[in-house]
This record gives C-alpha cells, sequence and structure tokens, in this order.
C-alpha cells in the first residue's frame, strides 16, 4: 500500500492522544486502544511538522488534526514546565530520523532467529531493543524471553510502554542502561532499527576504554554497534536494519574491524533504497546487518575481509561513483532485481538498488537469504561454549575455492589500561600491562568528571623489561618518600632505607643511573626527570642525592634543642610561613599564653581570621580599614581573646599614617571619592538655582540637571550650544568640549575645530574648577574635616612593612651548581614580600639577581601551600636561563619548559593538557607561548555579567532620579552598553555550549600565580579616557597580551577572592611616565582601586594629576590649545600605594658587585650643513611650509596636525647625522657618526690588552642591507681606524637563536669587540658583559627604561672590568649643540629622579612636574625655536610669549562676552518694553470681551447668521477653497472681524487655511495653536470664542516672560561690571618680555663670528681629531 502522509499524521495524532489518555487515567490500554496506537509510524518524513506553532502556514489538510495535536499535548496534566514545547521540538527534530521498519523485514528476522534457536535447541533468555520506536523488533523474543526496550523519544516511550505490558521498557537514551540497574547486563539477542547522524553519544564508561570505544561516541550509529556489541552474550546475535554508511564510508572502517574481530557475519543483506517508501515516504538506503559474537576469534573468512574493504566503480561517460562496499558486489548479497549509477539526493552517484517484481516474492526471496546465510554462519557452539574456536574458521562458499583463511593478530597496540592508576601516576609514566612494556595516555575531557587512560606499548625487548622491574621498585619508593615528607613534614626513616636498598640494588645490577643505556631508559618515563635526580654527579665523582640521606622537603626540627621564643617564632614562619603558636610554645617549652606574652610586640592576634599575625604582617596595607573591621568585631569578643584584640587595635592606631590636613590636600574639581551632595552645593550656588549632581561609575559619568531657570548657567557659562550644565560636566571630568564650525574648502562644506570657541569654553571650565576650590575654601571646618577624613582613610591609610626575609632557610634549595652560596639579602627580602602579600611588583635593577627571586619564590609559595600552579613567563630570549636556574636551583622540582615546536598548532593542545594534567612546582613560558593560551568564556562570562549589573543598576538608578529628562544620552548610552553586553554574554554563552569536550582554557588549568618578567612588556593595557586630546598618557587601545594577561589575572583573582594573583618583575616597571603606574594598578589592586571609587584611568587622573595647556600657531595662523599631564599631585600617597606591594631596589641600595657607571656627555658643535638646517628649522616651525626645510622628500600628509610633531622628528635626525634626511648631504668628519668612530676607537686601542668590548645604540637609524645607515657609516670608518671588520657586528644580523648564542659567545670571549644595535634588539636578553668598557649612545631614548636596559648590559655583575679597568663602565651620551640633545637629557634625567624618588620613599614634595615632549606629539613650537637657536633668552621670552598669548586670548574672549552682555541688556530693555505694550492692547481686547453685552453669533458673510451646524460646516468649505495670503474677513463675533489666511510651504505651495479673530487692538488672535479648524461642524462655529477664551493665558505668558527677562539684567550687569582678573599679571609678564627683549637684542649685537670651539676634555686623554666639549655629567 503507497505511503499517505495525511493518513500517517492523522494515525500518529490518534495514537498519541489515546496512549495520553490512558497514561494520565494510570491504567492499561485495552486491546482496541492498542490498535489504535500500534498504527503510530512516526513523524519521518511528515516535514509539515517542522510548522506547528510557528508563523509558516500548514497544508489546509492537515491543519485541524496538527491543532488537535497541540491541545492534546497542552491540555495533558503534567508537573514539568514547558512540556508541551519540548514534545513539539522533539517531534520536529524526529522529522529527519524517524522512519519505522517495515513490518515484513522485521517478521523474517523474527521468524529467522527463532527458527535457529528452536533448530539447535537453544534458549534465547534476554532480549533487547535498543532503539525501540513503539517495539518493532520485540516480537523477535520467543516465549519465555526477558525483553528489555529503550526509546529515547518521550512520546513514542509511551505508547512503546503501554503496547508491550511483558517487556521491561525505558523512555531513555541506549547510553544510560548502565544507570537503569537492569536485572541483566547482557543479553542474548539484540535487533534494532538504529539511528543514524553525526550525533555525538556521551556515555563515560565507553569514552574512558579509550581507542574505538571513545572513537565510536562521535558518531551515533558507530556507537549502536561497538555498544551492543560490548552488552551482547558469547554466541549471541546482533541484528541492525542501519544506514550504508556503516557499510561504505571508508571512516568507518575501524567500527567494521571491531565488528568482524568480536563477532562472525552472519548476513550482510542491501535492501532496496525505495524500502522505506511505504512507512516513510521517503528513499533511503539502508541494510541488515547480522554478527554472532566470537570474541576469540583468531581468523577472517574471504567474506569478512570483502567488508573491510570500500572502493569507488566506474559507470560509463566516466563516472565514478562514491565509495561503497565491496562485499555487497558479490551476487546474493541485495535484496534487489535491479540496480543501476544514478544520482542521489545530495548529488552524488550512487549504485541504486529497486525490486521491480511483487512484494510477496521480495518477502520469499528474502526470507530464503536470510535462512541460507543462517544455515551456513550460524555456529550453535559459540553460543553454547566460552567463545574459543574448535575448528580452524569459519567456512564460506568463497572458502571452497582455495582462498586461504587469514589469521587474525591479537590486538596488542594502545588499548584502554585497566589496571589500578596510582596516585603518582601522570601521563607518560612507564608501565607493565599485560606483559607489555609502555606509557600511560591520560585522556581528559570537559564533558566527564573522570580521566580515560590509555596505555601505549614500547617495543617489546626483553632486557628492557628486566631492567623495569628493578627501576619500578625505586621510582615508587621515591615518590612515596617525596610526597609524604612534603605533605606531612615528618621523617621516614623505613622508606629512606627502602628505597637505598633498592637503588643500591639496581646500581649493583645495571650501574648508575647517569650510564647513558640507564639515563635513556629512565628518561622514557615522563616520572624519570625526578627520580633521576635521587643521583648527583659532580665532575667525574657520582653519588647519592640529598634526599637519600636526609628530607628535603622541609627542615628537619631538632626537637630536643629549646629555642627561644623570637627563635621559635622565625622557624615558624620559615617552615609553615605563618606564626603556628602550638608549635611556638612546644618548641620554646612554655605555654601559649607564656609564649604570647614574651613575643609581646611582634605578633598579634587577627580576630577577623582568628589567627596570630607577624607584625610585618598584621602592621601592612590599608591599616585603617583593618582597624574598622576589627572594631567592629571587638563587641563580640571576650576574655583574653578580647585583650589581645586591644593591643593589635592599639598598634594598628600607632601605625596609621599622619592625617594630611585639608590645606595640603590639593584637591580637584570631579574627584570621584567626593560625595556628588558636595559638587551639587557648590553648582546650586554657583548657578543661583538648586542643582542636582549624580555620579555613575560603572560608565564615569556625571550628569548635572538645572531645578529651574538660571541666568547665570545660560549667559555667564554658556558657549556656543554649551549651557551652564554642560560645561559643569566638563569641569567635573576636567575636559574640553570638541567644539567646531563649517567652512568651506574647495568649495565643500566641511567641519573643523573652532578653537576660539574651545579656548572660549575652556577659559570657562577652569574658571568653574578655580571657583570650586575657592567655595571649597569657604566652607564651614564641618565639611572640610569630613573630607579630610575621607581622603585620609582612602588614601592616606597604606603601611608599607620593612619585609625582613634573613630567617628564610629555603628547603630544598641547591647552589651546588652556582658560583655563590646564599642568596642576597634584597633577594629574600623579595621572595619573603612575596610570599607575605601573595604578589607584589620586584623592582629591581637589571642585573640583580629578579631571575633567582622569581624560581625560588614559585617553589616556596608550592611549597607552603600559597599556590597550588604557579607559572612565569618571560621573554623569548631570557626564558631558557630562567628554567635552566630553576632546574639548577631545584633538581628534584616537577617544572614544564616546553620548547619552541611544542607550540606549534598541531602540538600546542598536547602541552595545554599537560598543564592542565599535572601537579607542576613550576610552568615556564614566553610571552608569546603565554599569549598562545585562550582565556577562559567562563571568566570572561562572569566578569561581562558582574559589568552588565552594573550598567542594569545604573539604568535603575537613573529611571528612579528626577534627572532623565535631562540625560537621555546617558540613557542611550547605557542601553546602548547593555544591549552591548548582553550580546557579548550570549556569544560566550553559545561558546561554552557548543564548545568541544577537549578544551583546555586558562581557567581549567588551575594556574593560580604569574610571574611576569620584564612586565612592562604589558604596559600597554586598554583604557577608556575622555582625554583624548592630552599628550603622554600612553596607548590607550592597548595590545593583545596585555588583555590576554588582564583576563588571567582576574580569573586568578576571582578565584583567591583578593587582590594581586601575580608578581610582577622588571628593572623598567615605569617605562616613560608615572601615568603607566594606573596599568600596574589595574592589573593588580582592582578591589583597591574600587574602595578608592577608581573606575577607570580619567577617575585616578582626577586625584593624582593636573592638566596643562599650551597654546601654539598652526599653520593657518590660528591658535591651537594642547593639554597634557604634566604635574602630579598627591604624589606621597601615590607613592605609599605603589610601594605597598613594591620592592624597589637599585644596584647601589644592595652593594651589587657590578662596575661603577662614568657617564660623559659629549657636545660638539653643530656642522656648517647642520646650522644651515637649524634656520630652516626655525623658519619651518613658524611658516609651516614644507619647502622652507629644503628637502627632497614630498611633503607629509598629515603636516597641518602634526607641525611640531615633524618639525621634532626632522630635527632629531638632523642632529645624528644629515645624511638620514637625504642623499644631497655629505659626510662630516666633525658629525657625530666621525665623532663615535673616534670615541669608539680610542676605547678599543686602550682596552686592546684584555680585548675589551663596546655596545653602541641607535634607535634613529639602524642596519638595513643595501641602505644606508648610521652602523655601517661607523663601521665603515672604524675599519678604516684599523679595526677588523670582524670584530664588528650587528645585532640585526644575528637572526636566529644559535646565531644570537654565537654572537654573545664571541663578544664575551672578545672575539667581537663592537655590537651595534637597537634598544629593542640589544637592550634586554642579553648576557654580553664580560669585558665591555663602554656603552655609546648615539642619540637619547625618549624612556629612561630604554636608557636603563642599554646601559644593563655592560654595568652588570660579571663584567671582568674590575679585574683590569678600574671597574668603571664609560656611558658615551653624544650631543649636537643647538639641537634638541641636551634638552632630552635633562628631561630624562628628571623622569628618572622622579621615578626613583617615588620607589625610595624619599619624595619630599607633594606634586611634581614632568616637562612636555614626548616620542608621539613632539615639543612646544616656542620652547623648540628657542632650543634650536642655543639662546637661554630666547627660551625664557619663549615660555613669556606662550603665557602672554594664553592671557592675551582670555582678554579678548572676556572683552567679548562683556560685549554680548551689554547688547543683552539693551535686547532685554527693549523686548520688556514690547512686552508691556502688548499686555496693555490684549488687556483692552480682553476688557472689551468681558464688558460686551449683545448676542453672541457667529455671522458670517456667505450665510449670515444659522445654526451651529451649518455655520461650522461653510468655515470648512472656506478651509478648503480658499486661496490667498493676505488676510481676509469672512464674517463677525461679537463686533469683532473674523479673518481667515493662506499659509503657504517655501517652495510657495499651498499648505493650510489658518483662521483669526482680530480685537478691538488691531491684533490677530489666532485660533488654537495651528490656526486649523477642529473636525466637528459644531466645534468648529465655537472656534470665536474659544479663540477669545485664550487672553488670560495670553496675559500671563507674556508676564513670566517680562519677568525672565527681567531676572536676567541682574546677571547681565554683572557680567559687564565686571573687571578682568589677571589684567595685573598680564602687564607684569609684557614688562618682564620687553626688557627681556632689550637684552636679547643687546647681546645680537655683541655677538662676533664663532670661533673654533677647542677641546675640553675633563675625564680623559684628548682624542685626535675630535671638535668636541667633553662634559662630565
Amino acid at each position: 500500500m503507497a505511503y499517505n502522509k495525511h493518513k500517517s499524521f492523522e494515525d500518529n495524532v490518534k495514537a498519541i492522544e489515546t496512549a495520553l489518555t490512558v497514561l494520565s487515567q494510570k491504567r492499561k490500554a485495552t486491546e482496541p486502544e492498542k490498535e489504535t496506537m500500534s498504527l503510530y509510524s512516526g513523524f519521518g518524513g511528515i516535514k509539515e511538522v517542522l510548522n506547528i506553532s510557528t508563523e509558516k502556514p500548514i497544508p489546509q489538510s492537515m491543519e485541524e488534526t496538527a491543532n488537535r495535536l497541540l491541545t492534546v499535548l497542552g491540555s495533558f496534566p503534567t508537573d514539568k514546565p514547558q512540556w508541551c514545547d519540548t514534545t513539539i521540538d522533539s517531534i520536529k527534530t524526529s522529522v529527519l530520523t524517524a522512519f519505522y521498519t517495515p513490518a515484513f523485514i522485521i517478521n523474517a528476522v523474527a521468524r529467522q532467529i527463532q527458527s535457529t534457536f528452536k533448530t539447535h535447541g537453544l534458549t534465547m533468555r534476554t532480549f533487547l531493543e535498543p532503539s525501540a520506536g513503539i517495539g518493532g523488533f520485540l516480537p523477535v523474543a520467543m516465549n519465555g524471553t526477558k525483553s528489555y526496550a529503550f526509546e529515547k523519544d518521550t512520546l513514542t516511550g509511551i505508547i512503546l510502554s503501554l503496547l508491550n505490558d511483558d517487556t521491561e521498557t525505558y523512555t531513555a537514551g541506549f547510553e544510560s542502561i548502565g544507570e537503569q540497574r537492569l536485572e541483566h547486563t547482557s543479553f542474548d539477542v539484540i535487533a534494532s532499527n538504529i539511528p543514524f547522524g553525526n550525533f555525538r553519544v556521551f556515555d563515560a564508561d565507553l569514552w574512558k576504554k579509550g581507542g574505538i570505544h571513545e572513537q565510536s561516541t562521535k558518531t551515533i550509529h558507530n556507537y549502536f554497534f561497538v555498544k551492543a556489541m560490548e552488552l551482547l552474550n558469547e554466541g549471541g546475535l546482533l541484528a541492525f536494519v542501519t544506514s550504508r554508511g556503516i557499510a561504505d564510508t571508508p571512516g568507518n572502517k575501524f567500527v567494521r574491524e571491531y565488528l568482524v574481530n568480536h563477532a562472525d557475519l552472519i548476513t550482510a543483506l542491501r535492501l532496496p533504497d525505495n524500502i522505506f517508501m511505504e512507512t516513510g515516504g521517503i528513499e533511503v538506503g539502508t541494510d541488515l546487518l547480522v554478527f554472532q559474537k566470537h570474541t576469540r576469534k583468531m581468523t577472517l573468512s574471504h567474506r569478512e575481509q570483502l567488508f573491510l574493504q570500500v572502493g569507488k566503480e566506474n559507470g560509463t561517460d566516466g563516472i565514478v561513483t562514491e565509495y561503497a562496499n565491496k562485499l555487497f558486489m558479490q551476487p546474493k548479497t541485495a535484496l534487489a532485481t535491479d540496480s543501476r549509477i544514478s544520482m542521489n539526493q545530495f548529488g552524488k552517484y550512487v549504485r541504486k538498488y529497486q525490486w521491480q517484481g511483487e512484494e510477496a516474492m521480495m518477502r520469499q526471496y528474502f526470507s530464503a537469504l536470510l535462512k541460507m546465510d543462517f544455515n551456513r554462519f550460524f555456529r550453535k557452539s559459540l553460543f553454547m561454549g566460552d567463545g574459543q574456536d574448535t575448528v580452524q574458521g569459519q567456512m564460506s562458499l568463497f572458502d571452497l575455492f582455495g582462498d586461504e583463511i587469514t589469521a587474525k593478530p591479537k590486538d596488542m597496540g594502545k588499548r584502554a589500561y585497566t589496571d589500578k592508576v596510582a596516585w603518582w601516576m601522570k601521563d607518560g609514566a612507564m608501565v607493565m600491562f599485560e606483559g607489555q612494556l609502555g606509557n600511560l595516555k591520560m585522556r581528559k575531557s570537559s564533558r566527564y568528571a573522570d580521566v580515560a587512560v590509555d596505555f601505549v606499548p614500547m617495543a617489546d625487548i626483553e632486557v628492557a623489561k628486566e631492567r623495569a622491574n628493578e627501576y619500578f621498585p625505586i621510582r615508587e619508593t621515591y615518590l612515596e618518600l617525596s610526597n609524604k615528607e612534603r605533605e606531612e613534614e615528618q621523617e621516614h626513616p623505613e622508606l629512606r632505607e627502602s628505597l637505598n636498598a633498592l637503588y643500591d640494588k639496581f646500581v649493583a645490577k645495571w650501574g648508575y643511573f647517569h650510564d647513558n643505556d640507564n639515563k635513556e631508559f629512565i628518561m622514557l618515563d615522563s616520572l624519570g626527570v625526578e627520580v633521576f635526580t635521587i643521583e648527583m654527579q659532580s665532575g667525574d665523582a657520582i653519588g647519592k642525592a640529598d634526599i637519600m640521606r636526609e628530607p628535603v622537603a622541609f627542615k628537619k626540627i631538632d626537637t630536643m634543642t629549646v629555642l627561644s621564643p623570637m627563635e621559635a617564632l622565625a622557624t615558624s614562619l620559615n617552615f609553615y610561613g605563618k606564626v603556628d603558636m602550638p608549635f611556638i610554645a612546644r618548641s620554646s617549652d612554655r605555654s601559649e599564653t607564656e609564649a604570647i606574652d614574651d613575643l609581646k610586640g611582634e605578633i598579634f592576634y587577627n580576630p577577623i581570621s582568628g589567627e596570630w599575625e607577624n607584625k610585618g604582617k598584621f602592621i601592612a596595607g590599608n591599616v585603617v580599614a583593618k582597624y574598622k573591621e576589627i572594631m567592629s568585631l571587638l563587641q563580640e569578643l571576650e576574655g583574653s581573646e578580647k585583650d589581645y584584640t586591644e593591643a593589635s587595635l592599639k598598634a594598628l592606631e600607632e601605625a596609621t599614617p599622619e592625617a594630611i590636613p585639608y590645606e595640603e590636600l590639593d584637591i580637584n574639581m570631579g574627584e570621584r571619592w567626593i560625595d556628588s551632595s558636595l559638587y551639587a552645593a557648590f553648582a546650586t550656588e554657583l548657578f543661583e538655582t538648586g542643582t542636582s549632581v549624580m555620579y555613575f561609575d560603572v560608565n564615569d559619568t556625571y550628569v548635572v540637571s538645572l531645578q529651574g531657570y538660571s541666568a547665570v548657567a545660560y549667559h555667564t557659562y554658556s558657549v556656543r550650544n554649551y549651557n551652564g550644565e554642560d560645561l559643569f560636566v566638563h569641569a567635573l571630568q576636567d575636559t574640553v568640549p570638541e567644539i567646531t564650525k563649517e567652512v568651506y574648502r574647495n568649495g565643500d562644506k566641511v567641519r573643523v575645530p573652532d578653537e576660539e570657541a574651545i579656548q572660549e569654553a575652556a577659559t570657562k571650565i577652569q574658571e568653574i574648577r578655580s571657583k570650586f576650590n575657592a567655595w571649597l575654601d569657604s566652607q564651614p571646618i564641618e565639611v572640610r574635616d569630613d573630607l579630610v577624613r575621607a581622603y585620609n582613610e582612602r588614601f592616606n591609610c597604606y603601611v608599607r612593612p620593612h619585609y625582613d626575609g634573613s630567617a628564610q632557610t629555603f628547603p630544598g634549595l641547591s647552589f651546588e651548581q652556582f658560583p655563590y652560596g646564599e642568596l642576597y639579602p634584597s633577594q629574600k627580602d623579595a621572595i619573603w614580600m612575596i610570599k607575605q602579600n601573595g604578589g607584589g611588583i620586584c623592582w629591581h635593577e637589571v642585573g640583580t639577581g629578579k631571575t633567582m627571586i622569581m624560581c625560588v619564590a614559585a617553589y616556596e609559595m608550592k611549597r607552603l601551600g600559597l599556590v597550588r600552579k604557579p607559572m612565569i613567563i618571560g621573554l623569548k630570549a631570557n626564558v631558557h636561563e630562567i628554567a635552566d636556574t630553576f632546574r639548577k636551583a631545584y633538581p628534584s622540582a616537577k617544572i614544564l619548559y616546553p620548547g619552541k615546536e611544542d607550540f606549534t598548532p598541531a602540538n600546542r593542545k598536547e602541552v595545554f593538557s599537560k598543564i592542565q594534567n599535572n601537579n607542576w612546582d613550576c610552568i615556564i613560558l614566553t610571552h608569546d607561548q603565554f599569549a598562545k593560551i585562550p582565556q577562559s568564556d567562563e571568566t570572561m562570562f562572569e566578569i561581562f555579567s558582574e559589568e552588565l549589573q552594573d550598567v542594569e543598576r545604573s539604568l535603575e538608578v537613573l529611571e528612579e532620579s528626577t534627572m532623565r529628562y535631562r540625560s537621555g544620552r546617558m540613557q542611550s548610552g547605557l542601553e546602548k552598553r547593555q544591549e552591548n553586553l548582553q550580546a557579548k554574554l550570549a556569544n560566550l554563552r553559545m561558546s561554552i555550549n557548543s564548545r568541544k569536550d577537549d578544551t583546555v582554557d586558562f581557567h581549567s588549568m588551575g594556574i593560580d600565580h604569574i610571574f611576569v618578567d620584564e612586565c612592562h612588556i604589558f604596559k600597554n593595557l586598554m583604557f577608556q579616557t575622555r582625554h583624548t586630546r592630552v599628550a603622554g598618557i600612553g596607548n590607550t587601545k592597548g595590545s593583545q597580551r596585555a588583555a590576554n594577561l588582564l583576563f588571567a589575572i582576574r580569573d586568578i583573582q576571582k578565584r583567591t577572592g583578593r587582590d594581586l594573583g601575580a608578581t610582577f618583575l622588571s628593572g623598567t616597571v615605569v617605562v616613560n611616565a608615572l601615568t603607566e603606574l594606573y596599568v600596574m594598578f589595574k592589573y593588580m589592586r582592582p578591589a583597591e582601586l574600587k574602595r578608592q571609587r577608581i573606575s577607570c584611568f580619567d577617575a585616578w587622573a582626577a586625584i593624582f594629576t593636573k592638566k596643562c595647556a599650551d597654546y601654539e600657531l598652526n599653520v593657518t595662523g590660528s591658535i591651537k590649545r594642547k593639554e597634557r599631564f604634566r604635574t602630579y599631585i598627591k604624589v606621597p600617597e601615590l607613592a605609599a600605594f605603589l610601594r605597598e606591594i613594591t620592592d624597589y631596589r637599585t644596584a647601589d641600595m644592595i652593594n651589587l658587585d657590578v662596575p661603577e657607571k662614568n657617564v660623559r656627555f659629549l657636545s660638539h658643535a653643530p656642522t656648517i650643513a647642520q646650522e644651515e638646517m637649524i634656520g630652516r628649522l626655525v623658519s619651518f616651525a613658524n611658516s609651516g611650509n614644507w619647502e622652507d626645510l629644503g628637502l627632497d622628500t614630498p611633503e607629509p600628509d598629515n603636516l597641518d596636525k602634526a607641525k611640531m610633531l615633524i618639525a621634532t622628528n626632522v630635527a632629531r635626525k638632523m642632529a645624528l647625522d644629515m645624511r638620514l634626511l637625504g642623499d644631497k648631504f655629505l659626510d662630516d668628519e666633525n658629525n657625530k657618526a666621525s665623532i663615535c668612530a673616534r670615541t669608539v676607537y680610542d676605547y678599543y686601542v686602550r682596552s686592546n690588552a684584555n680585548r675589551g668590548t663596546q655596545f653602541v645604540f641607535s634607535d634613529l637609524s639602524t642596519y638595513k642591507p643595501n641602505e644606508w645607515n648610521i652602523y655601517s657609516d661607523i663601521k665603515e670608518k672604524l675599519v678604516r681606524l684599523g679595526i677588523p671588520a670582524g670584530e664588528i657586528q650587528f645585532i640585526q644580523c644575528a637572526t636566529t637563536e644559535r646565531a644570537r648564542k654565537k654572537l654573545f659567545a664571541d663578544m664575551n670571549a672578545g672575539r667581537v669587540r663592537v655590537l651595534f644595535g637597537s634598544t629593542s634588539m640589544l637592550g634586554t636578553g642579553v648576557n654580553t658583559q664580560q669585558r665591555a668598557v663602554a656603552v655609546h649612545h648615539l642619540e637619547i631614548p625618549w624612556r629612561p627604561a630604554d636608557m636603563e636596559q642599554r646601559n644593563g648590559r655592560a654595568v652588570r655583575k660579571g663584567n671582568t672590568v674590575k679585574l683590569w679597568g678600574n671597574n668603571i663602565v664609560d656611558v658615551v651620551i653624544y650631543g649636537t649643540e643647538k639641537t634638541l640633545d641636551a634638552y632630552k637629557f635633562n628631561l630624562l634625567k628628571n623622569k628618572q629622579m622622579f621615578i626613583n624618588q617615588i620607589n625610595n620613599g624619599t619624595i619630599a614634595v607633594r606634586r611634581i612636574d614632568e616637562d612636555s615632549m614626548d616620542e608621539d606629539n613632539g615639543m612646544n613650537f616656542a620652547e623648540f625655536v628657542a632650543i634650536l637657536s642655543g639662546n637661554t633668552d630666547l627660551l625664557s621670552k619663549a615660555k613669556l610669549d606662550n603665557k602672554i598669548m594664553q592671557l592675551e586670548k582670555e582678554l579678548a574672549i572676556f572683552k567679548k562676552e562683556r560685549g554680548r552682555a551689554e547688547r543683552k541688556i539693551a535686547q532685554n530693555g527693549q523686548d520688556i518694553e514690547k512686552a508691556a505694550a502688548f499686555i496693555r492692547r490684549v488687556e483692552d481686547d480682553l476688557g472689551y470681551a468681558t464688558s460686551y453685552t449683545g448676542e453672541k453669533v457667529v455671522s458670517l458673510l456667505s450665510i449670515g447668521e444659522d445654526t451651529a451646524e451649518k455655520t461650522g460646516r461653510e468655515l470648512h468649505r472656506i478651509a478648503k477653497t480658499y486661496r490667498c495670503c493676505a488676510y481676509s474677513a469672512i464674517g463677525s463675533y461679537m463686533g469683532l472681524d473674523l479673518l481667515v489666511k493662506s499659509e503657504c510651504n517655501l517652495d510657495g505651495s499651498f499648505d493650510r487655511n489658518t483662521f483669526f479673530v482680530e480685537g478691538k487692538s488691531g491684533l490677530k488672535y489666532r485660533y488654537g495653536i495651528s490656526g486649523a479648524l477642529p473636525l466637528g461642524f459644531a466645534d468648529t462655529a465655537l472656534y470665536p470664542q474659544a479663540t477669545l477664551a485664550k487672553l488670560p493665558s495670553i496675559i500671563k505668558q507674556q508676564r513670566e516672560r517680562m519677568a525672565k527677562l527681567e531676572s536676567e539684567v541682574p546677571t547681565l550687569q554683572a557680567i559687564v561690571s565686571r573687571t578682568w582678573g589677571r589684567q595685573d599679571e598680564l602687564d607684569a609678564l609684557k614688562k618682564e618680555c620687553d626688557e627681556l627683549k632689550k637684552r636679547i637684542d643687546e647681546s645680537l649685537k655683541d655677538n662676533r663670528p664663532e670661533q673654533e670651539d677647542a677641546v675640553n676634555e675633563t675625564d680623559t686623554t684628548p682624542i685626535p681629531g675630535r671638535r668636541a666639549t667633553d662634559y662630565a655629567a
């Protein structure tokens, strides 16, 4: 019977309806009901159900049935929420997969299996249908068979259970069979039509077995075969109808191999393509596969070998089919009368099979084929016995023709490891398993809780097995000893004795571990690296390591010796990392009370943690917050605990920093810690009306709203379209609005900055800020005291203890491979700080031993349990040295140090898994490798969720406030941010849900502390700021690697619940500007910043910086405002916040054995070409004309925007060498290159006896092949002077790691004497200091950090110059007079001085001033010109001119504003008079209307007086037809004319007619607002009355307008009468400038031609040929 989709749909719904009815009534189904339910055939092929509950239409013929389905499901009583929706979704999902097997196939299979069992006298004890549908294959079971059926779909499972009373049914997936606790766990027969598709199945049992078992879980059809075969009894039958993919797909060969190696193939029959047309209306390729389980099978038949193979078939016309199984190319393997190659629904050529005869014949043939296969291949002995072959192999027709039987080898390859996994075993551990030697491979998945363990065999060598049997007991004993002593900190002599005996036995038989064969063998074990270290080699001697004699995980404490309380305290801190009172009492032979009394002042009780803490930890950090928290607990305490707490509080009180008085606070308007109500009070007074101010920390935004009209806000503090509210917000944020204006350029209208308006706004904003401070000074003492208290509690609350690490002994630390025997005291102190704080900043000068600090601190934190898995990340050039140092310091430590090849995309995942799955003492990576670790989606989800909560909280506050009308932009901004965050969270949620099970990210790795070497590399952390016009705040866009580090640290901080979580190490933490400190705080102190109400950079800058503004003429002659953070305020508090977590050391502070640094500033006169270029630069700076420079290079595109940056860069190149500006310039014997060459040669000659080496640095002109550069030029000069070319090298030429190492070795050996390089390539990771005598700086770098890094190449430990060169390294800085060199040198010096003072706590002032030139913006125009002129008076005059220009601009703005106020006063007077006259006329009209006693009826000229209906209709006619732009009378009312007038559009076209009433005064009053008539005729007739009724409100409006105009007059008069307060300052500056100008003029008159400068050497013998002046700096 042909498939009828509508009939199937109807039958399905009836079946569901019946089943749910029976289920809800909790009874068994009747036979008629079962008959109805048996018609259920699933929804496979009924695609129309996809449109249910959607907007898409359902065919009309099926609509009623679909609605009935929804009704049935919706009315079913259930406590499961959304049951109906879930069920509908399940039905839709089944459309492509649920196709029920034709009954004749099931019947034939059932008959044949039952017949086989009966024929052989076998009993079918158990039967399982794993994907049952409604139980199609259940008839296979015989009488007395215990049957089980599984069906995952809810509806189908209900029908299944109701149809089959005698079957144990489960509405669950096949994969859950192990959870169901069935009576039977294996089965005689398993049959089903199994699902197919690329769906992953989550089965932990199969996954853990690994190999093909794990692989099979990735596709559902493969899974069903493997899982079913595992559950089948020996000799049992497996019969599955399945897709052809099992047999045909090359990728499924592993399943076919598994099947034929674990079972005999009984039947493989290809079914017709149209076999499912009757039940599902679809063509689909299927096979029937029947197997008999045979686990100890030794051979494969030829038939089974064919089943493993697939191939393509060549058709006509060059057609090639897809892969097909070769077995089905044999006779009697297909249920078909015909087959042909044709295209399937996917556009692929395949062989299709058809049965073209009668259906009865097909059924008969199908049964015959089954009977033949079962008679030939079913083996009773397998079912009765244990599966052992009793004959050579399975026979088939193929075997009769001489085909050989292929022996099946036993599977001894990679397989699941089923022995017990010991606690110490890890990935790569060597084990013996099933007689084979091999390694363990651990597999972990986020989808499963357990770890799967595979066994990977090694080569089968008997000697290796014998050696392993001797080695394994050593390994196990060592690991047990090491772990127990580390965890318990108790000695285990019996294990140590056993370890020694086992080791001695191994050595006696096999030799030492260090012997080549043994070492190679042991290193095959991933634990071997650690076990190997129980044997130590020193020179030629080999002996046992310390662990063989004594504990190394802890220092054995001599319990027989009685310690003093202080000694006991030091021991406790050293070995336990805390104050352990029971230990201290026991060690000092005292009671705890006595010990506490003896240690008074050294230890303090902390009731927050309930523990005692040493003085250095307790009296540290934010002592004010700690005091308040402990004080809040005091009332709950009693007895001695209360006494101890009171003593602790007293100590905290005494340690609290002295309060900073109000006079020294240096408060900026807009500091976020100040309550908004204070700003609101100031605004109310300023604007002379109530004003509210709100602050939203989520986006660092202030919202200001006036509660009434303010003339001050709209006149005094108004610029263009910015009023007082706007400027007050800018004053709070210390920003200036970007005001633009329209101009025409090349005929196009464009918007450009309106510099005059910007300057006017800046002046008024600054005035508001100044007035705030003055207002604050005038507030009552109580207000100021509240500010003082709040400030001191938030910022002046930090105490940095003296971190004394001298008591530490560092168990396990070995110095055997180091040339020193202990750590520096500075290193111990830094390590102690890191242990006490849980991280910090280690700011140690280059060469002071940061590497050892990292290694020891990491190991110590792990040993003490402060962290579980530390990580060190460093520069690629340094990381090998870090790993080497760690291994030498801790030979037995478990370190992961992956190489470059390990981080290729192919190997990276394995490294990540190693990090995740092992308990490392430390992981060491490069910065680049760390950046490749994916950050946790869960962590980012949590961070963004918190941010979303903040945004939503701000929206709620805004919604509830009265300011919404004023903050539309704020609201839309928050809503946009809310949308963006929701989108991010949705993407993250999708990523988390779809993540593969083998995904490893930073969070799952378990890293809980990061040591960041050379942390300044990560300073480019993105941050938001409004100060976009401000120079020198760094790269706000940030870098991806900095963002990765931030997410990683946040992940750690969220897990630990506190700040830090990382240790930053560098000699130059702050590279250029103090604003970089904010980045460090953002990384390390997010919680503390939040407590200080610092949510972003702007909030930080508002507290600790002051902006300065310079003004200069741009190319077009207009004045341009330039801003920068130049002044830092509240510096002591800023320094205290930094120093709390920072250990700062210079080489001088720790008396490091490094050479003395002798700085020489070699200044020389400019060459003739340079003199000429200086003049051209001055001219260019004035004019902005590129041609004035006389260069051959094309004009830069950004000339009009970056004139001074371009001028600064040209000046820098000119100072270094004129040839950098173009080929037309020639060499000169007196330029820097020539002077440097002669100086280098001089050092070369003087240090020749000791092969002294030198470094030459330049960033402006680096080596480039086939291009002129300063390196090559100086090298040529040096070669001409006599230095061999091979002794002069460029760092850029060492392009590989091997080449770099060779170069460094040659430098240290003196084979290379001069090395050129840039800061980035030569400034870090270069240890070539052994013979260094000089460092040359051809130009001065922008940043102090760069100078430090450069000098650190030579001025560092290990330089032998102390033995032969007076222990001095010269640092030679070259400068050209009348250029920026000296200025940059002083700038650099000042910056470094400020940084040093902040770090060492010697800062004596509350504010410091950086200078005003930087790499990205160049310098101020006036100072630039003055410096190039070489005249210091000109520099002073330039600064004066700048101030005068700024003040004159302010004066001009002041005069303009006063003029505007005068005009406004006059205008207001006129407007008041006009309004008064207007009111009098309206009042006259109102009086007439009120006193009128006549008839009040509308009389139209066209119809006279009439009913309201007709009058209204006539007025509407006039409204439609009248066309005249002049007033026309249309009638009268109360003796007043009624008028009409046409309104026209701008183009002259008609718009509408408007209606008026003309008063006796002549005023014309418009009806309503627009003058248009109402829609109703009756209402229209009343329009004159309604118009006259408005007269009182018109009078009221005019009076209110007059009052507003009158109220503005006093404010405007105050502006007019105000005098400019800076006139005296301007006059004084002009006078000073005039005097200075006279002095300059006199000096120019007296100027004589310059004489050739003599060489003035002050520190060395003159160098022949030099024209320079050498200053000792």
